[in-house]
C-alpha cells in the first residue's frame, strides 16, 4: 500500500510549489503526473528538434523580496538565470505604427519558464519527495465514510494520502474527474456552469536570420483587424535558425463539436492556420519568404496535452474564484483557475499560501 502525507495531482506549476515547499519542510509528498514532463502549459515545446518559447517570453517577479526570492529562499535549488529587460516588446497596431513597451519589471528566463518547473522538480526529489511521471489519476478514493483517503490511478493502483490531496487540475477538472460530478454539491455545479476560459490558436516556425534582422524587436504584440496576436523569437540561433511562437486567442466550443470526426479537426486546424497566417504576413511584412510553419497547437491540442476541459488555457475569463478549498475537508485546488491573475509569479504565489494552510 503507498501511503503520503500529501498526494498532488498534476505538475504544472502550482502542483510543483506545493510539493517542493511540503518536501522541503519534511512532509511526506507524491506527485502524480499524467505526461513524461513537468510544468504542464509551461512545459518545454520542441518540434523537429527546435526548442520554442510556451508563450510571449515575459516574466515579472524576479526582484528582491518578490515571489521567485521567497520561494526559492526555503528550497534546496537556485533560481534559474533571468535577464532584466531593458526594450520588453514592440507594440504594433493596425495602422502599421510601432510603439516601444518600457520595461516595468519584465524578465526572460533562461531556458524559457519549463526551467523553474525543472528545477522545482529538483527541490522535490532532493528534498526526499515522490514524483511520478507517466502517471494519469483517474478519481479521488472514498472510504466507507465518503472521507477522500487518496487517489485512484488509471493503472488500478490506489495511493493514500494521510493529510490532504492537492489538486492542480482546474476548478472544472477538479470536480467533474477528481470530486466526481455525483460528489459535487449543486450549488457549485451551477457555479462551474456560469464559468467560461479562453482558447489559444498557436503557430511554431522558423526564420532565417535575416528575417530577424529585419523586425524591430524579438517579441511584439499586434493590434489588427481580428484582435491581436504575440510573437516571441528566440534569440539563440538552433541549427542556423530562430524558433519563433505566434500566439493568438480563439473560441473553444466549436472546436469539440459533438460527433465530429478526426478529418473535420484537421480541416478546422488548416481554415484556422490559413486565417492566422494571412494575419501574420499582412501585419508583419519584414518576414517575407524566410519563415517556415513546424507544428501548430489549438484548443483540442491543449486538451490531448493536459486534460484541461476544452483545452481552455489562461485562467477564468473575466473572474476568479480565489480560494483553494473544495466541498471536501481535505482536498485542495491550486492552479491559474484559483488564483488572482492567470499568469506563473500569481499561480506560484497562491500555492505559496495553500502550502501554508496544510502545513
Amino acid at each position: 500500500m503507498n501511503g503520503y502525507d500529501v498526494v498532488v495531482v498534476g505538475g504544472g506549476i502550482g502542483g510543483l510549489t506545493v510539493a517542493a515547499l511540503l518536501s522541503a519542510r519534511g512532509v511526506n509528498v507524491c506527485l502524480l503526473e499524467r505526461q513524461s514532463q513537468v510544468g504542464g502549459c509551461v512545459g518545454r515545446v520542441e518540434f523537429s528538434g527546435f526548442d520554442f518559447e510556451p508563450g510571449m517570453g515575459l516574466y515579472t517577479s524576479f526582484g528582491s523580496g518578490e515571489v521567485y526570492e521567497k520561494l526559492f529562499s526555503q528550497l534546496p535549488v537556485d533560481v534559474p538565470e533571468v535577464s532584466l529587460l531593458q526594450s520588453p516588446y514592440i507594440l504594433r497596431r493596425a495602422d502599421g505604427s510601432d510603439t516601444a513597451i518600457a520595461s516595468g519589471g519584465l524578465y526572460s528566463i533562461a531556458g524559457g519558464p519549463a526551467s523553474v518547473a525543472e528545477r522545482l522538480l529538483e527541490s522535490i526529489k532532493l528534498s526526499g519527495g515522490k514524483v511520478r511521471l507517466d502517471t494519469p489519476v483517474l478519481r479521488l478514493a472514498y472510504d466507507e465514510s465518503g472521507h477522500a483517503v487518496g487517489v485512484d490511478l488509471l493503472s488500478g493502483e490506489r495511493v493514500f494520502a494521510k493529510r490532504a490531496i492537492v489538486s492542480n487540475l482546474t476548478i472544472w477538472d477538479t470536480y467533474g474527474k477528481l470530486v466526481g460530478l455525483n460528489r459535487t454539491p449543486p450549488e457549485i455545479k451551477k457555479q462551474l456552469n456560469t464559468l467560461q476560459g479562453t482558447g489559444v490558436y498557436v503557430i511554431y516556425a522558423v526564420m532565417e536570420a535575416g528575417a530577424t534582422a529585419r523586425l524591430p524587436a524579438m517579441r511584439m504584440r499586434v493590434e489588427d483587424g481580428d484582435g491581436s496576436f504575440t510573437m516571441a523569437v528566440v534569440s539563440e540561433s538552433q541549427g542556423g535558425k530562430h524558433p519563433v511562437t505566434f500566439t493568438t486567442d480563439t473560441e473553444i466550443d466549436s472546436w469539440f463539436t459533438y460527433q465530429s470526426s478526426e478529418e473535420d479537426y484537421d480541416e478546422w486546424d488548416q481554415a484556422a492556420l490559413e486565417q492566422f497566417w494571412k494575419r501574420v504576413h499582412a501585419s508583419l511584412p519584414e518576414l517575407g519568404a524566410d519563415i517556415e510553419i513546424i507544428e501548430t497547437a489549438n484548443p483540442r491540442t491543449y486538451y490531448d496535452q493536459t486534460r484541461r476541459k476544452l483545452g481552455m488555457v489562461l485562467g477564468i475569463e473575466g473572474q476568479h474564484i480565489q480560494t483553494h478549498q473544495t466541498s471536501l475537508p481535505n482536498v485542495f485546488i491550486v492552479g491559474d483557475t484559483v488564483s488572482p491573475a492567470a499568469n506563473v509569479d500569481s499561480v506560484m504565489e497562491s500555492a505559496i499560501l495553500l502550502t501554508g494552510r496544510i502545513v
